[in-house]
């Protein structure tokens, strides 16, 4: 194989990748508005405005998010996970272990919708527009 040919087609289908990699950071970084309903009506749970921003996760393919509740106009603080994100489905997905919780988001264009899955029950259904 000739040499030059190889170097080419490598630097092509890495910057194919990286191109994809890119387009999944521009489809989810920003900021996310929306609603998360609570579907256990007989817990302490509440139905609430969320805003959610998404950054660039530590390790490739991982997205973090830090969520908040509006109360009375103001951000609360509810945390800061970490997700896998499935390029097939268009997905985020996070185990929080010591939570028993299961989060999945679908990402289609500027919606995200998702669940919360506590202790195997559904708990909360979240549907959020990308703000910025």
């Amino acid at each position: 194989m000739n040499k030059r040919f190889f170097i080419a087609t490598t630097v092509s289908v890495l910057c194919f990748f990286n191109v994809r990699a890119s387009s999944n950071d521009s489809l989810i970084i920003g900021t996310w508005k929306g609603t998360s309903i609570c579907q256990v009506k007989s817990s302490p749970c509440h139905d609430e405005v969320v805003v959610c921003y998404m950054t660039r996760g530590d390790k490739p393919g991982t997205f973090r998010m830090d969520m908040y509740k509006v109360v009375n106009g103001a951000e609360e603080d509810m945390g800061v996970l970490e997700y896998t994100f499935n390029a097939a489905e268009n997905s985020l997905n996070c185990a929080d272990e010591p939570r028993k919780a299961v989060w999945k988001f679908k990402v289609n264009g500027k919606v995200m919708e998702g669940t919360l899955y506590y202790k195997g029950q559904l708990f909360r259904i979240v549907k959020m527009k990308k703000e910025k």
